[in-house]
């Protein structure tokens, strides 16, 4: 279908969020076609410092802001919160990751705003929620793991210490939810007229997605049905790893008569499920021998030819990125020479969805462009705002946390409260 429509086109939101739950949030919507207004602080996002810097970019603030608009304002100066306010009454959708109280501190209660534009989506992300004994506590998303469960259950379960998760699950997760309920709301408005204000909390999404956490509530260890976390890598003749689906001493019978395994069925340590999970280390290395004498994973793929058991190749996410699939996807896109970022991770025979201009903005790049488009202000109010510090830009970008940790992002004290995740 040529020319396809963008779902979200003509929907305007204004973006006030940092780091990851609220920009994959506010990134989803612009994939859909929705202009997305970032607004930045002068002290910048921190995630433009974070390195690696790729691209000129720090990369997690390139995949996450992609496609959006930038306008920095100075909310502490006079006049700051006037204007995104003007911004608000003219946007169907504000999202906001400040700690909970923070709009109403610069004079934008999310219900008075409601009052005001009864069509206004207000979506809010924290850690804990807007209201309660918890509302107002830093909640960092590897805070909230800690305080949900997720790394109990995987120190548990391992039997080993509670590590730090590889990926910022409460915050990654949070922000889809808040897309979900985002256009939920939008759908509930093009009925009613009346908008809403959606509280998403970081923390009860976690419950939410732990498909461990009903069994784990009622005193049962949740993984006993479903124990992926059981499943073991090996690695082939050729130094490829392979992750093999199931239970090594679940697997072993099997595996033994497919694998030049000598005697392996007669040993002791392994004749019965009871003696193979006690003798976990010692099967797990006697399948390490065997998986190394096997040239690749080619040759894998035609011993287990037959049987049920299946052995995948471990791939790098760089591996991913480069191979066939992906090219044939389009699952990335270049927004910058060298710089690569996902796609948004869906296809539609009636929409376009990607990010529109697929370009990573830089602070306060749109100043003048948003204002006028979305306000009608000529040049001489864009001058006075910039002239009064309200407006704020920059055609370069911070340096990094590891050159300058606390001035990289935070120059001036005048950052209204950091957003939470």
């Amino acid at each position: 279908m040529p020319n396809k429509p963008r779902p979200l086109s003509g929907i305007q939101v204004v973006d006030c969020t940092r780091v990851l739950s609220g920009p994959i949030c506010s990134r989803m919507l612009s994939d859909m076609g929705a202009d997305v207004v970032k607004i930045e602080a002068p002290e910048a996002d921190i995630l433009r410092s974070t390195p690696p810097i790729v691209g000129g970019f720090g990369s997690m603030f390139a995949q996450y802001n992609v496609g959006k608009r930038d306008l920095s304002i100075d909310l502490k100066r006079e006049g700051g919160p006037d204007l995104l306010a003007e911004l608000i009454a003219a946007a169907d959708v504000l999202v906001e990751n400040f700690r909970p109280g923070v709009l109403s501190r610069l004079g934008l209660d999310p219900e008075r705003l409601r009052r005001e534009h009864p069509g206004l989506v207000v979506c809010s992300i924290s850690g804990w929620g807007q209201a309660g004994p918890w509302a107002t506590r830093p909640a960092y998303a590897p805070m909230v793991q800690a305080e949900a469960g997720t790394l109990a259950l995987g120190g548990r379960l391992r039997q080993g210490r509670m590590m730090g998760e590889t990926m910022q699950h409460a915050d990654l997760y949070a922000g889809m939810v808040a897309c979900q309920a985002i256009l939920a709301a939008l759908f509930h408005r093009e009925r009613t007229g009346r908008g809403d204000h959606i509280d998403v909390a970081m923390g009860e999404v976690l419950l939410y997605v732990n498909e461990h956490a009903s069994a784990e509530i009622a005193g049962h260890d949740g993984s006993l049905g479903f124990a992926t976390w059981t499943f073991e890598s090996f690695r082939l003749g050729d130094g490829r790893a392979v992750h093999v689906m199931g239970r090594p001493d679940q697997l072993f019978p099997l595996l033994a008569s497919q694998l030049p395994i000598p005697g392996a069925l007669e040993d002791p340590r392994f004749a019965t499920p009871e003696a193979r999970a006690a003798n976990h280390d010692a099967l797990v290395a006697t399948l390490d021998d065997a998986l190394a004498a096997v040239p690749d994973h080619p040759s894998l793929v035609k011993l287990l030819e037959g049987t049920p058991l299946v052995a995948v190749p471990v791939r790098s996410t760089r591996e991913l990125a480069e191979s066939e699939w992906a090219h044939d996807r389009g699952a990335l896109s270049e927004p910058e020479p060298g710089l690569f970022v996902p796609t948004a991770p869906w296809r539609s025979r009636e929409h376009e969805i990607g990010a529109a201009g697929d370009r990573v903005p830089r602070r306060g790049e749109h100043n003048r462009e948003v204002l006028t488009e979305w306000l009608g202000k000529d040049a001489a109010s864009c001058q006075r705002l910039e002239a009064s510090g309200v407006l704020e830009s920059s055609d370069r970008e911070p340096p990094t946390l590891d050159q300058a940790p606390r001035s990289a992002f935070r120059e001036k004290a005048t950052q209204p409260d950091d957003g939470d995740g």
